[in-house]
């Protein structure tokens, strides 16, 4: 009898140690899981903004050709003199008939009526601006780059982008901007750097985390030297042109880029997808003709994610190079 109750004793002390134990540990692991569900949350919230950011840039980088339209047609510059104006909208209406998207050749009074009601805002308030005025309408915004006027003048081209519902729009602030150059040979980059403010604070120490991000794409602003590119090979044998890319590509379609560089030249074609590099036919190595013209046709992998803007890459023999993106959309369903 008395050798029972020494174990029950014995029993009683252990679980007495073990509750003990547990009572010190569990803050510890209490704050642990804290933990992992606040830096999942932030990682959330950062893949969230980085997306926004990412395509409204991309989206404001492909429709900003008609802002430098409109700018050089205010210049005088846009058009050489004595053009005629119905062979230019012959030659727009062939283009559209062929799929790729060209901004029609007419007076900018026409264009502005017919197209950039189109357009997101504020992108079409700013088309309209340097029509009437012939001047950047976003340089003073440059001059004044403090984020209350950032976010009065860019912060709205985000909100059709919002990435899923997990941002409020409210806590977004644009904390600087990078301006395409008006002028001859200034830099054609678009970007947004962008803060948004947690909801969630730091525990304990109560301090506000600011998540940033940041984006910039090259814009799309036409030949500068105002030449179409097909009229005459580069000047240099270092010159790559890139003539026309799919505009949109779609998933199990035939996708066409065509350049043009130094007559007999040769030059190779690699495509990035966001699955990796493109194992596709037809692309690699090929020859220009004795005009300097190379196309690559191939077919675009019907699991290719639409939405996406795959990357591109021309590189010569003689090390010259040109990059770019084409986008790939959903292709659209048949009429019954």
């Amino acid at each position: 009898m008395g050798h029972m109750r020494r174990r029950l004793r014995r029993l009683s002390e252990t679980e007495g140690v073990l509750v003990v134990e547990a009572a010190m540990l569990m803050p510890f692991f209490l704050l642990f899981v804290l933990f992992l569900i606040f830096m999942v949350q932030m990682t959330l919230y950062s893949t969230a903004l980085q997306s926004t950011v990412s395509d409204t840039v991309k989206m404001t980088s492909a429709h900003w050709y008609p802002v430098n339209l409109a700018l050089e047609e205010r210049r005088g510059t846009n058009q050489p003199a004595g053009t005629n104006r119905d062979a230019e909208k012959s030659q727009a209406g062939r283009e559209l008939n062929t799929g790729q998207w060209t901004v029609p050749r007419l007076s900018m009074q026409e264009w502005a009526g017919a197209y950039v009601s189109a357009l997101p805002s504020p992108l079409k308030e700013w088309v309209r601006e340097a029509i009437e005025r012939g001047e950047g309408p976003l340089q003073r915004v440059q001059a004044e780059s403090t984020e209350a006027v950032l976010d009065q003048a860019v912060k709205p081209l985000m909100k059709p982008y919002l990435a899923s519902d997990l941002l409020d729009f409210t806590r977004l602030h644009i904390s600087n901007i990078t301006i395409p150059g008006a002028e001859e040979g200034q830099d054609a980059y678009f970007g947004i750097q962008a803060s948004y403010a947690l909801p969630m604070q730091v525990p304990f120490i109560h301090k506000r985390i600011v998540l940033e991000a940041s984006a910039m794409e090259r814009v799309w602003i036409g030949n500068r030297e105002g030449a179409s590119g097909e009229d005459k090979p580069p000047d240099s044998t270092d010159t790559i042109r890139v003539l026309s890319v799919p505009d949109p590509a779609y998933p199990g379609s035939k996708g066409k880029i065509r350049i043009r560089l130094a007559p007999n030249a040769s030059a190779n074609l690699t495509i990035y997808y966001k699955s990796g590099k493109s194992v596709a036919k037809y692309l690699g190595w090929k020859n220009a003709d004795k005009d300097g013209f190379i196309e690559w046709e191939w077919i675009v992998g019907g699991n290719t994610t639409p939405d996406t803007w795959p990357e591109f890459r021309v590189e010569s023999q003689t090390g010259a190079a040109a990059e770019g993106r084409f986008r790939v959309m959903k292709k659209p369903g048949r009429a019954p």
